[in-house]
């Protein structure tokens, strides 16, 4: 992994932990870290890194009683790996997930974990449910993890907690 990926690593770290990195007055002397740190936080380009938020977002509709759909979607210049998209159910009494499809993503040869599938493009999880007949509330937990494709940086798992109305 080359220093600017490892510097953009551990900034993308501090800032998934909501932590706030280190501000010293002193000046450094090394014109190459200056340059790479610079490129970080310069005017916003394309190849500048979004917020875990912005840069893979989850949308949920129910498609009938029982089928709930989840689209979820990489930014432009992104990509999620499929087999670490997950769901479960939290708080979820008489409702549980008997089912997730997925579609087939894109086979790549990742420089982290190798050849495996991935989607670069909105992709549609949907989720058959089994259900109490006065099951109502409940919370889907999603877990996803990706990329951006240029830089090659990677953001630590993302999970979201959303609660959900049965119809």
């Amino acid at each position: 992994m080359s220093k600017k990926s490892s510097l953009h690593c551990l900034l993308l770290a501090i800032f998934a932990l909501g932590a706030q990195p280190a501000i010293h007055a002193q000046q450094s002397t090394n014109p190459n870290l200056q340059k790479g740190l610079g490129g970080l936080f310069s005017s916003p380009k394309e190849e500048d890194l979004l917020e875990p938020d912005k840069a893979f977002t989850i949308k949920t509709s129910f498609k009938g009683p029982a089928t709930l759909v989840a689209v979820l979607t990489p930014a432009n210049g992104y990509y999620m790996y499929k087999d670490k998209i997950r769901f479960g159910l939290k708080d979820a009494s008489g409702v549980v997930i008997k089912s997730v499809k997925l579609p087939a993503g894109e086979v790549k040869n990742d420089p982290t974990f190798g050849r495996t599938e991935t989607y670069n493009h909105p992709v549609q999880a949907e989720i058959t449910l089994e259900r109490a007949p006065k099951a109502k509330n409940f919370t889907l937990v999603a877990g996803y993890q990706g990329c951006h494709e240029k830089l090659g940086v990677c953001y630590p798992p993302i999970e979201k907690a959303l609660k959900l109305t049965l119809p």
